[in-house]
């Protein structure tokens, strides 16, 4: 029976090690307390309890600590990098030769910023290990057995217990894992042995207890198979993913900002301003100073900016170092109690403090390693930030000298509009105050106006523009586009002088151009404007309308114009008579002729003065203009015609007073008889029987003279 109850329980302890298998996973999740607490009360002979844990201390665990730290130097990296590749933003900045030495010092001191910045990562990822270390160390090392007399509470776990599945945890549960499968052997080879030779009851309770010591064997092999699998995935992950420690992570970062940065600085090319030779004149139109000013603001704005982050930047890493140093206070405070309990206590006591004085100096090492850059850094920024505020009073500088030449510009520019104005009021008052004649002050006030838009358009250019040959080069093009486009404008302008010369027009002539007959009223640059004459000869009545053409008329074929000679103002007239055969010719021809003189006589000694001038302007001999008389024999009679000249402005006066006259002299000389001829000449018209009245006789000779009457124009 006692071999039976041996075999079942055997063969019970081999179902148990099936199930051994599955429950490894969690049984990595175990302390490995549990399995020493059970050990010890299957060999002390008290019954097996569970393992009762405290409750947890709301203080963070050294795992969450380093992941809060890791957290915190990872951001502060970025934070760096950010600011390093603000960098950039200056290199576009940099416009004068004497900028890229600011640049090259701002770059110099960047490049150490990061690097410290990497060390002190690096320092402080150092520290953070050896702080894991050393509490994954104390771990294995402390005794997890708990008093039995408290009660376990559920879903609750040790909150010094380092993370269950990290390499460290791992490792450290495969080494207790083996220590216990070790102090397994041996327990089951001693109840081996013990059995063998114990007899009756105590033989069958050596039996249980075998059984129960395999069974615990088992599950402490099967529980190192388990670890051993977690480790072999935990190593094979890291192996595919190599940036999961925050060393590698800091690694990565600083590759990818060497990686990113070597081909910026290759591209990066002088500016053209800056390689601009010293010689070589600056630029000084209006707009390009005002250019400047702009970009040199820009210029203040960004580096304000930048000053603004790096000290921002400045007081983080001054942030940064105060724990730092509290902790360094700390470690040396800690270092003096040591050292004040020398004398006290056994061997055991001083090895502990020399324990704990290596632990303090190792931990001062890494605080120091990671402080030192810190430290560095705050001086290299601060070095940054001042040279920066020297670059920034350097572009101030530049600002005032800019926009103290664009102010004197801007006052020369006004200075200079201000002559051409005042020119232009002098002008125009001598104009008035010493040039009597319209035409004359009229044809003077628009050079005036031209004159003054040429200056100032001439001003304007050479204010606002850069280069002289740029200018040229501008114009040149812009003249001949212009050209192009307004080529009808320009002829209209060449035409205006053409009009404006000396046989040309002027307000108030009388001249027929395009077919049309009138009065000029305007002369401007690009056209003529006239009031319509309407009428036959020298009857001739405004019609009410104005006629405009553009001043390229007078370069058309059909653009002749014909108006008075300068100078000469008047017209000939032609009174037409025909005599009876028996009639007196040479007694009518003496009396129409008087009477034609006597009227003429009035305005002779003007017209001879008219033409001694127009003789001596241009230099050619004329005749003055006198009244003549010419007879011709013709089928109805003796033919008389007289010419005599007339004034413009007085025609019909004078025709009217002369036709009165003839008639008069006609009535009361009987030897005068007027024959009707067939064509129209100054006739005698035929009143109805019993009704020839001296008003009627005098309206025929008005009508008659009217229709005979001739205008001589001159082209």
């Amino acid at each position: 029976m006692r071999i039976r109850s041996f075999m079942e329980l055997a063969r019970s302890s081999q179902s148990r090690r099936l199930m051994v298998l599955v429950i490894a996973m969690f049984g990595v999740l175990i302390a490995g307390s549990r399995l020493d607490f059970v050990a010890h009360a299957e060999a002390t002979g008290k019954p097996v309890s569970s393992p009762r844990f405290e409750t947890p201390s709301p203080t963070p665990t050294p795992a969450a600590q380093s992941m809060d730290d890791q957290h915190a130097i990872l951001s502060f990296l970025s934070d760096v990098i950010n600011w390093y590749q603000h960098l950039a933003v200056e290199e576009q900045l940099v416009t004068e030769p004497s900028e890229t030495l600011y640049l090259a010092d701002d770059r110099q001191m960047a490049d150490e910023v990061l690097t410290l910045a990497f060390k002190y990562a690096r320092g402080r990822a150092a520290a953070i290990a050896a702080a894991q270390q050393v509490f994954a160390n104390q771990s294995n090392v402390e005794s997890p057995a708990q008093p039995s007399d408290v009660e376990p509470r559920p879903n609750t776990r040790p909150t010094s217990t380092p993370s269950p599945l990290s390499q460290s945890s791992l490792s450290a549960h495969l080494v207790q894992f083996q220590a216990q499968v070790a102090r397994a052997q041996a327990k089951v080879q001693t109840l081996k042995a013990q059995s063998n030779r114990a007899k009756g009851q105590q033989r069958d309770q050596l039996a249980s207890q075998l059984v129960a010591a395999e069974g615990e064997l088992a599950l402490a092999r099967s529980r190192i198979d388990g670890v051993n699998e977690m480790l072999k995935f935990v190593n094979t992950e890291q192996a595919g993913h190599p940036t999961s420690g925050l060393i590698a992570q800091i690694d990565e970062l600083e590759h990818s900002v060497q990686a990113g940065n070597e081909p910026a600085k290759a591209v990066v090319a002088p500016d053209e301003a800056a390689t601009r030779p010293a010689n070589q004149p600056e630029t000084s139109g209006i707009l390009e100073l005002a250019g400047q000013l702009l970009a040199l603001q820009n210029k203040d704005q960004a580096l304000d900016s930048t000053i603004a982050l790096t000290q921002s930047m400045d007081q983080r890493i001054a942030a940064m170092r105060a724990p730092l140093l509290d902790r360094i206070r700390a470690i040396d405070q800690q270092g003096l109690t040591l050292g004040g309990n020398v004398g006290a206590g056994d061997l055991s006591a001083v090895q502990l403090r020399r324990q704990q004085f290596q632990a303090l100096v190792q931990e001062r090492k890494l605080l120091i390693s990671a402080i030192l850059p810190l430290a560095k850094t705050n001086v290299i920024l601060n070095l940054y930030t001042h040279n920066l505020e020297r670059w920034l009073q350097a572009i101030d500088r530049r600002s005032d000298q800019v926009l103290r030449s664009l102010v004197i510009r801007l006052i020369v520019l006004g200075g200079l509009l201000g002559l051409i104005a005042a020119g232009a009021i002098i002008w125009r008052q001598l104009t008035f105050r010493y040039i009597h004649d319209a035409r004359h002050r009229h044809r003077i006030l628009q050079v005036r106006t031209l004159t003054v838009i040429v200056l100032v358009m001439v001003v304007i250019l050479f204010n606002f523009s850069n280069e002289i040959g740029a200018l040229a080069t501008v114009m040149g093009l812009a003249t001949a586009g212009i050209a192009f486009a307004l080529q009808n404008v320009i002829l209209s302008v060449a035409g205006y002088f053409f009009l404006s010369g000396r046989y040309g027009v002027k307000v108030g002539d009388r001249i027929q151009l395009g077919g049309v007959y009138g009065t000029v009223i305007d002369i401007g640059l690009v056209k003529l404007t006239m009031m319509e004459l309407s009428g036959e000869g020298n009857f001739r009545q405004p019609t009410g309308r104005v006629v405009v053409f553009a001043n390229s008329i007078v370069f058309q074929a059909s653009g002749n114009f014909f108006k008075q000679a300068p100078g000469i103002n008047f017209v000939w007239n032609e009174l037409r008579l025909t005599l009876a055969p028996d009639c007196d010719y040479e007694l009518a021809e003496k009396l129409l002729t008087d009477t034609v003189n006597d009227v003429v006589e009035h305005y002779r000694e003007d017209l001879r003065r008219e033409y001694r001038q127009r003789n001596h302007a241009l230099n050619v001999w004329f005749e003055p203009p006198e009244s003549h008389s010419n007879m011709l024999l013709s089928a109805d009679g003796v033919r008389l015609s007289i010419r005599y000249p007339v004034e413009v402005r007085r025609a019909v006066e004078i025709n009217d007073a002369i036709s009165r006259r003839i008639l008069n002299v006609i009535n009361h000389e009987p030897r005068l008889r007027l024959v009707s001829p067939s064509t129209p000449t100054i006739q005698a018209v035929a009143a109805p029987p019993g009704d020839c009245t001296p008003e009627a006789a005098i309206s025929a000779v008005i009508d008659t003279v009217k229709a005979a009457g001739e205008t001589v124009t001159k082209p």
